[in-house]
């Protein structure tokens, strides 16, 4: 990612923290906006959700300034909880963020889809290495436009935490199998799907936790768009950066790398498919570098 993406990112993690800050202090409906009330609605939809931002945002805001300045840019995260973002304001930020309108895209097959965890290979293994096995983990995060238009939460699922040493693959063999669209069955893609995935190292943190504290960043942070009159796909940078910023700040888990994305449409599942009822997509991959380690994950796509 260059600077400037890098900076837009943060910028949009940092309206995400203003807007989360004043969901967590519970603002009387007069001193609510347009944004805030778009915002609210959906967060009031996940369970625990004020509790969980309440501490999400005590901890961002107790990071050291440089810190933090680095995570949530310089602006709106040093902002006062009286401070609202209007809708303008924030379609600028987006803006920055270089957001767009999804392209049009060639007339989709009304072929049924599901979308699946496969496995995770650790291709280095976070140092000091002989302090024992790594114990990764991934949060993968799936929101469509529909479901952000809708003001629906996103939905959140783990895969096991492994125990892995480099060049491992985890499962051993064959595939987690861990359905991630088409969830009940096999469902066309009638509206732009996007994935995010977190990968982290299993230290002290309480992983039903962490999974709902990712439900309502990501929630919040896509529904954002619509708040805005945005797409999905034009806050999809954002997301990434809000869930990175929040979840180092909660120091839980230790992230590796940056969390990493799929956007997926039906044309874009009948064109993976095209020569093969089943296939494994590209890897995503988690640079943690020699301290955290370095892993690619993969998915799988299967036409029914």
């Amino acid at each position: 990612m260059d600077n400037s993406a890098t900076a837009a990112g943060s910028e949009y993690a940092g309206v995400l923290l203003l807007l989360l800050r004043r969901y967590a202090a519970n603002l009387p409906d007069g001193r609510r906006n347009d944004v805030d009330r778009t915002v609210w609605a959906a967060l009031d939809r996940v369970p625990g959700s004020r509790a969980a931002i309440t501490e999400m945002v005590a901890k961002a805001d107790a990071l050291p300034r440089d810190r933090k300045r680095a995570l949530f840019g310089g602006t709106h995260a040093f902002e006062p909880t009286a401070t609202a973002v209007s809708a303008p304001e924030l379609e600028q930020v987006i803006g920055r963020l270089g957001g767009r309108t999804a392209p049009p895209a060639p007339k989709p097959s009304a072929h049924r889809y599901d979308l699946r965890f496969s496995h995770l290979v650790c291709d280095d293994e976070s140092n000091p290495e002989g302090f024992g096995k790594d114990e990764p983990y991934e949060v993968i995060s799936m929101i469509t436009q529909a479901q952000m238009e809708a003001g629906t939460p996103a939905r959140t699922v783990r895969t096991p935490v492994y125990k892995t040493n480099e060049g491992d693959r985890a499962p051993a063999s064959g595939s987690e199998d861990l359905r991630l669209w088409g969830a009940g069955a096999p469902a066309v893609i009638d509206s732009d799907l996007l994935v995010t995935v977190a990968h982290l190292e299993h230290d002290l943190g309480d992983i039903s936790k962490i999974v709902s504290d990712v439900t309502a960043v990501v929630t919040a942070a896509a529904v954002a768009a619509k708040a805005a009159k945005q797409d999905l796909v034009a806050v999809a940078l954002g997301i990434v950066a809000s869930l990175g910023g929040l979840v180092t700040a909660l120091g839980a888990d230790d992230p590796v790398g940056e969390p990493q994305q799929l956007l997926l449409g039906q044309a874009d599942a009948d064109a993976y498919t095209k020569d093969a009822a089943q296939v494994t997509l590209p890897a995503l991959r988690f640079n943690g570098g020699d301290s955290n380690g370095v892993y690619r994950s993969f998915l799988t796509l299967r036409r029914s």
